[in-house]
C-alpha cells in the first residue's frame, strides 16, 4: 500500500511538472528490471536535419520486459515551446530513427521543453513471427501542457502492467478513456432530459444537439479560438446575473456564442433592440443578433468585447433552428426573450459538483447515479482535434473518438434499441480498424478499375509501412484523375466513420503521390474531397449532425489564425447540408411500367437537375443565412416541379 502510495505521487508529481529525475524515479519505481544508462548520442545522430529544433538527446536507460523485447527510454529536449501540434510527425520520425539505429523493438520517447509541457510517447516497431519489422512502426502518445488537465496519462501510468510489451501497449489503449467519458456523458444527457426545458422539438434531440454543439465548442478552444473565461465561474459570476442560482448562463453566454457570434463576421455583431414588436419588428426572427441584456450585468459593448477574437465559423452547426412556419413560429433552439419560448436549462447542468441523482425513469431501476455539469466534465479531459491514424494515436478525447461516444448516445436515442444500449458500456461503432480496412478495400477495388496500377502495387501504396513504392508519371496522373471523379456515398452514415475514412485514406494517398504539391494543402485537398467526392444519408437528423461536425473539425484543425485579417484570417467553414441528407435510402421508388412523351420529359427534368445541382454548388460556399434561405426556398420550389412532373409521367406519389 505504501508502495503505491509513493507511485501515485511520484507520477502525480511528474505530470505537475516534468524533469528527468521525477521520470527516472518513476522508472525505478514501476519496473522492476529499469537499467539506468544515462548518456547522450554522439554527434552523428544530428547531421541528416531530424533532430532540428532539438537542444538534446538524453538516455535514460533500459528496459528488461519478459517477452524479450528490448525497450529503451529517451528524453529529448526541445528548444522551443512544445505545443500539442509541435513537430509531431518529426518526434515521431525521431523515436523510430533511434530505435533503428539502436536497434531497439521499443521504447518510451518523453519530449520536453523548459516550460512544463511534455509528451509522453509510447513507440514500438511491428512484429511479423519472431522477426521485427523495421520499416513499420506504431505509436501511442500523450500531451501535457502545465496548467492543464493530466488525469488521462496519470491513471494509464499508475494502472500499467509492465510484465510484457502488450501489458505497457494496452496502458495506452483508448478504449478505458472512451468508455469513462461516454458513461460520464450518458448520465449527463439522461439527468439534462429531466431538469432542462426548451420550447419545441424532442428534448432528446435537443439535448444531443447542445452536446454536439459545445463539443465542438470546445475543441476550437483548444485551438485558441475560444477564450477560456467563459466557463470559469469566477468570471462568470460577474458577467451573468444570479450566475450559478437561475437558469442564464446557456442563454446569456452559450446561445450568444453559438448562434450570434459564430454566425456572424465579429464587424457585425451587435445587440438585438430590447423593444416591443412595433419598433423591433425590422428584427424580428433575425437569428444572427445578440440578446437577453436585462440578465447581463455589464453593458452592451464590454459584453461585446468578451466575444472580439472570436471568427464566423459558419458551416450550419450553430444556425438557430427557431423559424416562421405554416403553423405559426417553430421554436426549438429558444434563442428568444419571451420567457414562454426562452430555452431554460438551469446553471448546475454546466457547473454542478459531482453529487447523486434518480435517474430511474433512464435506466430503468432504482441506483442513484452520480452526475457532474457538463462544463466540469469537458474540463477533466485531455483533447486533441487531429484524429488519430491506425499507426499514431494520440491519447485523449479526438474527433473519432467523439464519433464512437455520439454513435452510443444514438443508440440509446433509438426506439429500436434504447433499452439496451442504456445499460451497454459502449459499443455500438464499427472498431476504428475495421473502417480502415473496409475504406482500403473499397479504394482498391475502385483504382484497380479506374487505373493501370496492380492490385499489389495499390495495397503498397495504401500500407504505413516506410518502403518507398516507385510510382511512374503516368501511373501517378492516373491515381490523380481517379481521385478527381471519385464519388462515394455512404447509405447509413451515423456519425461518419466511413467517409471520415475515405477522406484521411485519400489525404494519405496524396502524401504519396502529389508529389509537386499540386493539389494544395491539407486543407485545399480536404475541402475539395468534401466538395466533389464525399456524401452521406441517414434516417436520424441527429446522426447528419455529429456527421457535418466531425468533417467541420477536419477542415478546422488546418486552418491558420492571422489577428491582422479580416475574420482573423479563417475562411468560414463551408455549408454540408446537400453533402449529409436526411432520408431513408431503404425506401423504394416504384417506376412506371410504360412511360409516355419521354423525351419531352426527359428534356424538362434535366433542366431541373442542372438547375438544383447548381444551387448546391452555391450553396456550399454561401455565408449569409439570407441567401442560404432563398437558395433553399428556390431547391424547394425546384423539387416540387420536379416531384409533378414525375407524377405526370406515371410514377407514384409516395
Amino acid at each position: 500500500m505504501a508502495e503505491d502510495l509513493k507511485e501515485k505521487e511520484i507520477v502525480e508529481s511528474l505530470c505537475l511538472e516534468f524533469d528527468i529525475d521525477k521520470l527516472k524515479e518513476y522508472l525505478l519505481q514501476k519496473f522492476p528490471n529499469f537499467n539506468p544508462k544515462p548518456g547522450t548520442l554522439p554527434g552523428t545522430f544530428y547531421e541528416d536535419g531530424t533532430f532540428n529544433d532539438v537542444e538534446e538527446v538524453i538516455r535514460i536507460g533500459d528496459v528488461e520486459i519478459n517477452n524479450y523485447y528490448s525497450f529503451c527510454v529517451f528524453a529529448i529536449k526541445y528548444s522551443n515551446q512544445l505545443t500539442s501540434r509541435t513537430s509531431k510527425k518529426k518526434q515521431f520520425e525521431i523515436a523510430k530513427k533511434l530505435l533503428r539505429n539502436l536497434l531497439y523493438d521499443a521504447g518510451f520517447f518523453v519530449f520536453f521543453d523548459q516550460n512544463g509541457n511534455f509528451r509522453f510517447s509510447l513507440v514500438y516497431s511491428n512484429p511479423i513471427g519472431t522477426k521485427r519489422e523495421y520499416s513499420f512502426y506504431k505509436r501511442y502518445t500523450y500531451y501535457v501542457e502545465k496548467g492543464k488537465p493530466y488525469r488521462t496519462i496519470k491513471k494509464a501510468l499508475i494502472e500499467m502492467k509492465t510484465n510484457t510489451l502488450e501489458d505497457i501497449i494496452s496502458a495506452f489503449s483508448t478504449l478505458p478513456l472512451t468508455k469513462e467519458f461516454y458513461d460520464e456523458i450518458q448520465r449527463w444527457y439522461a439527468w439534462a432530459i429531466k431538469e432542462a426545458v426548451f420550447p419545441g422539438g424532442k428534448i432528446e434531440e435537443n439535448i444531443i444537439r447542445l452536446i454536439t454543439r459545445l463539443i465542438f465548442v470546445w475543441f476550437l478552444k483548444e485551438r485558441g479560438i475560444i477564450p477560456e473565461q467563459i466557463f470559469d465561474p469566477n468570471f462568470l459570476k460577474n458577467i451573468v446575473k444570479d450566475f450559478g442560482s437561475k437558469d442564464y448562463y446557456y442563454n446569456v453566454i452559450l446561445q450568444n456564442l453559438f448562434f450570434a457570434t459564430l454566425n456572424n463576421y465579429p464587424e457585425e455583431r451587435k445587440f438585438a433592440k430590447n423593444e416591443s414588436f412595433p419598433i423591433n419588428r425590422t428584427e424580428f426572427m433575425v437569428k444572427n443578433l445578440f440578446r437577453y441584456q436585462d440578465k447581463i450585468l455589464i453593458d452592451e459593448d464590454e459584453f461585446l468585447k468578451i466575444f472580439e477574437g472570436v471568427p464566423f465559423i459558419n458551416g450550419g452547426l450553430f444556425e438557430c433552428l427557431d423559424d416562421f412556419n405554416e403553423d405559426g413560429y417553430g421554436y426549438i433552439d429558444g434563442f428568444s426573450r419571451n420567457e414562454n419560448r426562452r430555452a431554460k436549462l438551469p446553471d448546475y447542468l454546466f457547473f454542478s459538483d459531482e453529487k447523486e441523482v434518480d435517474l430511474s425513469r433512464f435506466y430503468e431501476d432504482s441506483k442513484l447515479r452520480k452526475v457532474r455539469g457538463l462544463i466540469n466534465i469537458l474540463k477533466d479531459y485531455n483533447w486533441t482535434v487531429d484524429e488519430s491514424s491506425p499507426v499514431d494515436v494520440e491519447v485523449s478525447l479526438d474527433p473519432e473518438l467523439l464519433g464512437h461516444i455520439f454513435e452510443n448516445l444514438l443508440a440509446v436515442y433509438n426506439d429500436e434499441i434504447q433499452t439496451t444500449a442504456r445499460k451497454a458500456t459502449g459499443s455500438y461503432y464499427t472498431p476504428k480498424e475495421i473502417v480502415d480496412f473496409m475504406v482500403e478495400q473499397a479504394l482498391i477495388e475502385y483504382f484497380t478499375d479506374k487505373t493501370r496500377l496492380s492490385k499489389e502495387k495499390l495495397e503498397e501504396l495504401f500500407s504505413y509501412d516506410e518502403n518507398v513504392v516507385n510510382l511512374s508519371e503516368e501511373e501517378r496522373d492516373d491515381l490523380m484523375k481517379a481521385i478527381r471523379e471519385l464519388k462515394i456515398i455512404d447509405p447509413a452514415v451515423g456519425s461518419g466513420a466511413f467517409p471520415m475514412g475515405i477522406l484521411h485514406k485519400l489525404l494519405f494517398l496524396l502524401t504519396k503521390i502529389d508529389l509537386e504539391g499540386r493539389w494544395g494543402n491539407d486543407y485545399e485537398k480536404k475541402l475539395y474531397l468534401i466538395e466533389n467526392s464525399i456524401y452521406g444519408v441517414d434516417i436520424q437528423p441527429i446522426a447528419i449532425q455529429i456527421c457535418k461536425l466531425r468533417f467541420f473539425l477536419s477542415l478546422i484543425i488546418d486552418v491558420e489564425i492571422d489577428r491582422n485579417r479580416r475574420n482573423y484570417g479563417i475562411e468560414p467553414l463551408p455549408n454540408l447540408e446537400t453533402k449529409f441528407v436526411v432520408a431513408n435510402t431503404l425506401f423504394k421508388i416504384k417506376k412506371p411500367e410504360v412511360v409516355q412523351k419521354m423525351s419531352l420529359v426527359d428534356y424538362v427534368i434535366s433542366g431541373i437537375k442542372r438547375e438544383l445541382k447548381e444551387l448546391r454548388f452555391r450553396y456550399f460556399r454561401v455565408k449569409t443565412s439570407q441567401e442560404k434561405k432563398r437558395i433553399r426556398e428556390k431547391a424547394n420550389y425546384l423539387r416540387q416541379e420536379l416531384s409533378a412532373k414525375l407524377k405526370s409521367i406515371g410514377f407514384e406519389e409516395e
